[in-house]
């Protein structure tokens, strides 16, 4: 039996948010990341890493509270940088900038004994991946966020995976000290990781229904991807056993777009999913949901 395989030139074109406090999360996604606004209304910031770029991350003010903290839905969205300089530039730019981020509700909860909290705050971790370099971040409601570099492909099957240490000493001699903080105007997102339940039939419907090929699969996390991509992406059951799924009312992911290469790939998804599942079909998009319950939206 032949296996389906996704467009392998398939992009993430969008991921969006729900968010509770637009104002904040702008100016987060903007001071901190290092993204651009292309557009903003009284209920919508949408987002890219160049002036005048098409948008590839919105946020929708439509929550009103916090999701549960075990439950479905994003883990983090990841932002791929061009090169290990960039990657090195924006990491030491994160541990060195000391403009106060605006988070008054964890201000009260977290770090009370601050007077003001900055952007190294906000840094969860960092990793040497062997196919890449990252370190993660979280925003003030929450949401993940992992800024990344990939090393060359033929490097991948050369270095150890895992998470290992990154190598401060030669990132600090490829930094660029005197940055303004943005991102690249060529920064993509790369990923996006999800908090899933029930694993094995989430990993049936990414490889099996939409045809993205397994890389790495562990009893509670895996990875899938496109055209030898490490992964596109992730979904773990690291919030346990049954994590609720958020209701519409709370933040976090709305849905993520996967954008493909020709009519001739979105038409042969098309009609592959449609023999696996029911979506709603709309004029040049289908909406799909995975069984963990996270909206995946197909364009061409």
């Amino acid at each position: 039996m032949t296996t389906f395989e996704i467009d392998s030139n398939l992009k993430i074109d969008n991921v969006v948010l729900k968010v509770i406090d637009l104002e904040r999360q702008t100016a987060f996604y903007e001071q901190v990341v290092g993204l651009y606004v292309v557009e903003k209304s009284a209920t919508t910031a949408s987002f890219s890493a160049a002036k005048g770029a098409p948008a590839f991350f919105t946020l929708q003010k439509t929550a009103e509270k916090l999701q549960p903290a075990l439950s479905t839905g994003l883990f983090h969205t990841a932002f791929l940088l061009p090169t290990r300089a960039a990657f090195a530039t924006k990491f030491f730019e994160i541990l060195r900038n000391k403009e106060t981020v605006d988070s008054p509700r964890e201000q009260e909860n977290r770090f009370p004994h601050f007077e003001r909290i900055i952007p190294i705050a906000k840094l969860d971790s960092a990793s040497d991946h062997g196919y890449s370099e990252a370190f993660y971040l979280s925003d003030i409601e929450g949401n993940g966020i992992e800024i990344y570099a990939d090393r060359p492909r033929e490097e991948w099957a050369t270095r150890p995976g895992g998470s290992n240490p990154l190598d401060f000493k030669e990132l600090a001699q490829l930094a660029d000290f005197d940055t303004d903080g943005k991102l690249p105007a060529d920064t993509i997102i790369g990923h996006v990781h999800l908090r899933v339940n029930q694993l094995a039939e989430t990993l049936a419907f990414y490889h099996d229904v939409l045809g993205f090929e397994k890389q790495e699969v562990y009893d509670d996390v895996f990875f899938v991807g496109a055209g030898g991509y490490h992964h596109h992406i992730a979904g773990n059951t690291w919030s346990g056993d049954n994590p609720a799924q958020p209701l519409e009312r709370h933040n976090g992911l709305k849905e993520v777009h996967i954008k493909l290469s020709s009519s001739e790939a979105y038409e042969a998804l098309k009609n592959h999913v449609k023999q696996q599942i029911p979506f709603q079909d709309l004029d040049d998009t289908f909406i799909v949901t995975d069984p963990s319950g996270n909206r995946i939206v197909i364009k061409q």
